[in-house]
């Protein structure tokens, strides 16, 4: 049966809002590497008088001024997606920035040159105090329900032309985006926005949070950071104490009901890992804290407050007391308080997070499992974390020994994929090539069933210019997942050469 597309659309903004809200939102600044250099070559060329409006953009830095239009999404203006494009520019150091409520749709689908002209005529029947305007586009295919064009343009505030981007799927750099929704494709204008404003790791390392930081914090509901500061070192004596404490864990709150039984196979399973001695509560206990909305963090923060607002009116005979609330197949969240009702965790996990990915979500044991396989992730040290300082302090060689030491026995540690590849192309964007490969075949040796860390090895040698390197792990990238674009474009590419 054929789906009503504004339903689709309207699924598509939850998810996306779901994974900003959710802690998901982590920002990756770009100067360079192979999503920003790698350009379509037939992209119309830039005249001298744009050149130069560009060249005094550029000029003006952090200190330039921008104002960023409801994106239109699917040709729907959406604010909140212009405000992750806005806490997105805002990191790499952009001081001043504005969200316009003043609405540009075009009735058609006009190439760049157009577009960035009806941008500017736009601008000019509406003024606007900053230097520069931002709109930017992400539509796609209304029966594919996928985004095939980006497109990105500033004018400056007389509606003079500055800056044009237009991608779709025949540029590398649209094919290269992580995750294919708004949310990646918001990562990717700003790294090709950014350095065009005259942002880079500088103004990025001496940014601080602004106005669209506190409008994120506000939305997401998250607590100041005075508030949430005490968790980091209660967290500490939590991973080094946790194997003498005792814990209540409290009925879980599931699809809105109280759920005791739950509970106790919970408390079953975390005594069955051996790190504590859980116990279920005798006490009943439904926090009323709503399930509503796709504000997630807000959901989940507002349980934490409830949560711990009981405990500080009614101690337990217990080191922590723990509380779970799951929506079958769409949440996980649970939190954790001490003896004095303090938080010391507050965990979130949806379907943009592997673990969540990783258990059966319909079921109470699954739910369950994650838990404590999240907690697992608190009391352990990440490998890649460890790889990356070894690489930072001593070098590839080091880092591939402690590697392997650390891999003969892994009790205390644990590696995800996810994160072994996001650091990859951490030092590949920094132009650290030797140091991208040795991670990702890192990755490669422990999880060699998917496609996903041959690709990144294969696009990092051919960063490095080994093409037949590059060209094999592809081919095996494919061989495991013959559907991937991606994949399948880079082969093509490379073959050509």
């Amino acid at each position: 049966m054929k789906t009503d597309y504004r339903i689709s659309i309207r699924r598509r903004k939850n998810n996306l809002f779901r994974k900003v809200f959710s802690g998901a939102f982590i920002f990756l600044f770009v100067t360079s590497g192979s999503i920003i250099a790698q350009q379509d070559q037939t992209k119309p060329a830039v005249s001298k008088k744009q050149q130069q409006k560009l060249d005094l953009m550029k000029s003006k830095g952090i200190e330039a001024s921008l104002t960023i239009l409801p994106v239109n999404f699917m040709g729907e203006p959406e604010g909140r997606v212009s405000e992750i494009i806005g806490v997105l520019l805002e990191q790499q150091g952009l001081k001043n920035i504005e969200l316009s409520q003043a609405v540009f749709i075009p009735e058609s689908k006009p190439g760049e040159i157009e577009l960035a002209e009806l941008v500017g005529k736009f601008v000019k029947g509406h003024p606007l105090s900053t230097d520069y305007v931002l709109y930017a586009e992400m539509n796609g295919d209304p029966d594919k329900h996928s985004i095939n064009r980006l497109a990105g343009i500033v004018v400056d505030k007389t509606g003079e032309i500055v800056w044009t981007d237009l991608l779709g799927p025949k540029d590398e750099a649209f094919n290269q985006v992580g995750d294919p929704d708004p949310m990646g494709y918001s990562v990717l204008l700003a790294r090709r926005l950014g350095p065009k404003m005259g942002l880079n790791e500088e103004t990025a390392k001496n940014a601080k949070p602004g106005k669209m930081a506190a409008i994120m914090n506000e939305r997401s509901g998250v607590p100041p950071d005075r508030e949430r500061a005490p968790m980091r070192e209660l967290q500490k004596v939590f991973k080094e104490n946790f194997d003498k404490a005792t814990m209540i864990v409290f009925p879980l709150r599931t699809n809105g009901e109280e759920n005791a039984q739950g509970a106790a196979s919970l408390a079953r399973m975390i005594n069955d890992i051996g790190h504590c001695k859980a116990l279920p509560s005798r006490q009943p206990l439904l926090i009323k804290s709503s399930q509503e909305g796709p504000n997630e963090m807000k959901k989940l923060w507002d349980l934490a407050r409830d949560f711990r607002e009981y405990i500080k009116k009614n101690p337990q005979d217990a080191d922590y007391s723990l509380y779970a609330d799951y929506i079958l197949t769409g949440y996980v969240h649970f939190v954790i308080c001490d003896h004095n009702g303090d938080w010391v965790l507050a965990d979130l996990q949806n379907s943009t997070d592997p673990d969540f990915r990783a258990f059966n979500v319909s079921t109470i044991d699954g739910c369950n499992g994650l838990v404590v396989a999240r907690l697992q992730r608190y009391l352990k040290t990440s490998l890649t974390d460890v790889v990356r300082e070894t690489i930072k302090t001593a070098g590839t060689d080091a880092a591939n020994i402690k590697y392997s030491e650390i891999r003969s026995n892994m009790a205390g540690y644990y590696l995800s994929e996810e994160e072994m590849n996001a650091l990859g192309y951490e030092f590949l964007f920094a132009k650290q090539v030797k140091e991208a490969i040795a991670v990702f075949k890192m990755n490669v040796e422990a999880f060699p069933g998917s496609f996903n860390v041959f690709d990144s090895l294969g696009e990092a040698y051919a960063e490095a210019g080994e093409k037949e390197l590059a060209i094999q792990n592809y081919e095996k990238s494919l061989e495991l997942n013959p559907n991937s674009q991606s994949g399948i474009e880079a082969l093509k590419r490379l073959k050509a050469k």
